[in-house]
């Protein structure tokens, strides 16, 4: 998997969350050493540097992770405009945007690779749509016994509870088609409906939108208002995603050709 690029915006809120984004970081490295990995960390300090990659090369090599930093005491984690720097930068054909605090069996990252690059669709979602999450209980214990094991998937699933999965988390696309599909919306500031709102423009502009039918495993985490309703930015959010929700082709085109940020985004890829 040579011309994939896994990207992952990141801010380290809670020991959680590190214990999530060094499973998840370590887990794609071990089973896809050939492809590449960029971390960005948006946040007052660099606890991916100094406390995930020391653990993560306890078990990989983290020669093909790229790690970027952008200092910031922006009470704000702006997901949407850290997905888009990602998304320029990368290099090669397919790119995914993963989420820190999950992981997929390996044989549903090879089917939406080669899905999206022998052409067949522009943007997959690595796991059905309903029953098909793991919910996961993640102590400490759990952790430790988890990556010791080589990722073997007994060590958790006593710890497991089934949810139900929808558009979140993470996604696989061609990096030319989300590009000129207008890639994520910045209008939408922290957590709350900017995933809703990226599946449906794509959907509602034509793009090959699939699926691999199978399941996720998502690790318990605490939440801020950066991963929850309390967001100050929710009901914004909210309220663009209710008015993208009701518009056409046509209108949806008119409306991304008016965003300031995306003609900057689309000068920087030479278009």
């Amino acid at each position: 998997m040579k011309d994939l690029t896994y990207i992952i915006p990141t801010r380290i809120e809670s020991e959680d969350r590190l214990k999530n984004i060094i499973t998840s970081v370590t887990y794609l490295l071990k089973n896809f050493p050939e492809a590449k990995v960029i971390v960005k960390e948006v946040s007052e300090r660099e606890t991916f540097k100094f406390r995930a990659i020391p653990e993560i090369k306890k078990y990989v090599s983290t020669d093909n992770l790229q790690y970027i930093f952008e200092q910031s005491d922006a009470h704000l984690f702006h997901k949407t405009r850290i997905l888009n720097d990602l998304i320029l930068l990368a290099e090669t054909k397919v790119v995914c945007s993963h989420d820190v605090d999950v992981i997929y069996p390996v044989s549903s990252h090879q089917q939406a690779y080669q899905t999206i690059l022998n052409g067949e669709a522009d943007v997959i979602y690595p796991y059905g749509c309903g029953v098909y999450q793991y919910q996961v209980d993640y102590p400490m214990e759990v952790f430790q016994s988890f990556l010791e094991s080589g990722f073997d998937m007994r060590v958790i699933e006593t710890r497991c509870r089934t949810e139900s999965s929808t558009i979140g988390w993470t996604q696989f696309y061609s990096r030319e088609k989300v590009i000129a599909g207008g890639m994520w919306n910045e209008n939408f500031l922290s957590w709350g409906a900017e995933d809703c709102e990226f599946y449906f423009r794509f959907n509602a502009l034509g793009y090959r939108v699939g699926r691999v039918n199978d399941w996720i495993w998502h690790f318990e985490h605490g939440r801020t208002h950066n991963s929850h309703y309390h967001n100050p930015k929710f009901m914004d959010n909210h309220n663009l995603w209710q008015w993208l929700r009701e518009q056409n082709k046509e209108t949806i085109v008119q409306y991304m050709n008016q965003q300031e940020y995306l003609a900057r985004r689309f000068k920087d890829a030479g278009i």
